[in-house]
């Protein structure tokens, strides 16, 4: 993963935007999916650089645009992070509903 994105990735005059991760400023690339602006998805996914995000896990707290996120773990496969130790690429939802 890691070596397919280079410094400039992570360039928010470039390809990277500015969000909040558990209360911390910090460039990453986001992707809402192909279908959506932002505004109307419920879910995300992120990609950071480890050294930003040392320990990412399972509801930790992403602000982007405003709108609260959490780091979500997929119930098929219980894996909330993937990364490789340079990058972490997280899952995110908002608006999750508990499951009864």
């Amino acid at each position: 993963m890691a070596e397919d994105l280079g410094e400039h990735h992570f360039n928010t005059d470039e390809f990277a935007r500015t969000i909040t991760y558990n209360g911390t400023d910090i460039p990453a690339l986001v992707d809402f999916g192909m279908n959506s602006d932002g505004d109307n998805a419920r879910t995300a996914r992120i990609i950071v650089k480890a050294s930003d995000v040392a320990a990412p896990a399972y509801r930790d707290t992403v602000v982007i645009s405003g709108t609260s996120w959490r780091v979500f773990r997929d119930p098929d496969t219980e894996v909330a992070v993937k990364g490789d130790g340079q990058v972490w690429e997280l899952s995110l939802i908002r608006d999750e509903r508990p499951v009864w």
